[in-house]
């Protein structure tokens, strides 16, 4: 038998084992894939997602109107609307009432409020309205489109107090709709307060401080102001601490044991013809030994300067401190746009001078609403 030569490995010193290479193309090849994948990603998926969450945040903020039993509209925000967020530690009830002719002016008073609180506060605003139109209720609304700290509901007051007789005067055109706010105790039962204002305000703090004002022992908390009236001949009434019924912090469970709203009623009725200022005068007259005033920080008037609204104060039957009027003019809490100071119609003057304080204020407020060029539009009086 031929023998077969069988060849042995030899073992070469100089061979290098390939095995650290096979790693390393493994490894190579498994970043590619990874770099694939995440390029992938960030092109295809995320998009896909982003794209997701705006259509479900629009769907969120679309406003749903709603209708209760009593034919009264509340416009609501959903996702912005959450009264039980703990994020918030101050919630204010403020109450305007309004007809079809102030719809602009509450749109710019209740801007003023968002613009200047904190993101601590949460503002509940009513709208106590009459004839109102789609349009008008949308302006007010928009209000809570653009500020999450707020919810605004609207309440058809209908035909309340169409039948009184009203008269004007040099300084107001008077409405139904002025009467409202007389009403807020029995319109929200179960509420203890309310910040009641009139759509000729601005607001340049945060309302938590005026809204906690000590109001334990009081109807009306409200603007101290000079009347020279003879009440005391037509209504058998001498008092001193007669009150502007436009800014108004009202304790509703007071009112409510006074039976205030049916003696504002019964007097109006009874002393029509002598009374000049419709709603000022019942309410001061039923309310008055209940009332207080605010210290002269929180409400200011619309002078024409620090000096008038200082002189102003020299008359008023209780004295105020004059330093804290001029100190509260030029810093205001409140500022409200009556008598002479009002923008919208005609430009400010008293005794013939012009205010520019008043005119400056307002069309400031309005020019950061989203309606400005509409409110230029509507008043005849330009900035």
């Amino acid at each position: 038998m031929k023998k077969v030569a069988i060849r042995r490995y030899k073992y070469n010193k100089n061979y290098i084992r390939r095995d650290d290479d096979e790693n390393s193309l493994l490894i190579e090849n498994h970043k590619k894939h990874f770099r694939f994948v995440l390029i992938y990603i960030i092109i295809g998926i995320i998009p896909i997602i982003l794209f997701i969450y705006i259509i479900v945040k629009l769907t969120k903020n679309k406003n749903i109107t709603t209708k209760n039993t009593n034919n009264t509209t509340t416009i609501l925000d959903k996702n912005l609307v959450n009264t039980t967020n703990n994020d918030y530690l101050n919630y204010i009830n403020v109450a305007y009432s309004i007809d079809n002719n102030y719809h602009y002016l509450a749109h710019i008073s209740m801007k003023s409020i968002m613009l200047s609180q904190y993101n601590t506060t949460f503002i509940n605003f009513y709208i106590l309205y009459s004839n109102f139109s789609a349009k008008q209720k949308e302006v007010i609304n928009r209000i809570s489109l653009q500020h999450k700290n707020c919810k605004i509901e609207f309440i058809d007051m209908g035909n309340q107090f169409k039948d009184f007789s009203i008269h004007d005067d040099i300084f107001a055109v008077w409405s139904p709709a002025d009467f409202f706010r007389i009403l807020l105790q029995d319109i929200f039962p179960n509420e203890k307060k309310f910040l009641y204002l009139d759509a000729d305000t601005l607001i340049y703090k945060d309302l938590t401080k005026l809204y906690n004002y000590n109001i334990t022992d009081k109807y009306y908390i409200g603007m101290l102001e000079f009347k020279v009236f003879s009440y005391a001949r037509y209504f058998k009434k001498r008092f001193n601490n007669y009150i502007n019924t436009g800014v108004l912090l009202c304790n509703l469970e007071e009112l409510r044991k006074g039976n205030i709203s049916e003696k504002f009623i019964q007097f109006h009725k009874e002393y029509n013809k002598q009374i000049r200022y419709p709603v000022n005068d019942p309410l001061n007259i039923v309310s008055h030994e209940k009332n207080g005033y605010f210290d002269p920080e929180y409400v200011i008037i619309g002078f024409c300067d620090e000096y008038s609204a200082a002189e102003y104060y020299t008359k008023t039957a209780i004295k105020l401190n004059i330093y804290d009027v001029v100190k509260a003019y030029k810093d205001p809490y409140i500022y409200h746009l009556i008598y002479y100071a009002k923008p919208w119609r005609e430009v400010p003057k008293n005794n013939g001078k012009v205010c520019v304080d008043p005119f400056t204020r307002f069309y400031e407020i309005a020019r950061k609403t989203d309606y400005y060029h509409e409110i230029l539009n509507t008043f005849p009086v330009k900035p």
